[in-house]
């Protein structure tokens, strides 16, 4: 979508259309890919007068409006920019906490994760890995993420080769705990 079809569409919206608001998030999204810079620059517009619709399509948007949110802070001053900064955190913390909520029920999953294809000859055979597995690795990278990447490195590796009975020890130690060994 371009930024005047966004701005044409906006302006046909009526105050309370929450219907055609959710019809603007839906075509957004698919557009996803696409960054939402129109967004951002209408919200640095003070004076713009379809401001408020384009914070309750934002909502509608949740972690795709992440970005415009702080992009538009960038050029904001005083309560404006702490609006926008506030909003960013907000879905960010949203979108963290339903992350990690997924990966939590993953932790019970035993499925078996298919090795990659491999286009040729391989010298070290890549570990057989479960879907618990793969979501403890991944909670434990969201839980430090100041750890430099060759420790995460190691780390995954060390886990890769411990037995499943050992791997499940350390995932029912976190579930128990909510602290990573």
């Amino acid at each position: 979508m371009t930024p005047e079809v966004i701005r044409e569409r906006l302006s046909s919206l009526r105050e309370m259309d929450f219907t055609g608001a959710e019809k603007l998030a839906e075509d957004m999204a698919k557009d996803a890919r696409e960054p939402l810079g129109s967004f951002a620059r209408i919200l640095q517009w003070s004076s713009y007068q379809d401001r408020s619709k384009v914070e309750s399509v934002l909502k509608l948007l949740d972690e795709l409006s992440i970005l415009p949110w702080l992009s538009a802070s960038r050029n904001l001053e005083g309560a404006p920019r702490i609006q926008a900064l506030s909003e960013a955190h907000r879905i960010y913390q949203d979108l963290d906490r339903r992350v990690i909520e997924n990966l939590r029920g993953m932790l019970k999953e035993q499925t078996p994760i298919p090795r990659p294809a491999s286009p040729g000859p391989i010298e070290v055979a890549v570990p057989a890995t479960r879907e618990c597995d793969e979501a403890y690795l991944l909670l434990r990278h969201l839980h430090k993420p100041d750890e430099a990447d060759a420790d995460d490195r190691r780390y995954r590796l060390s886990f890769a080769r411990t037995t499943e009975e050992e791997r499940d020890g350390l995932i029912r130690d976190y579930v128990e705990t909510g602290e990573f060994k």
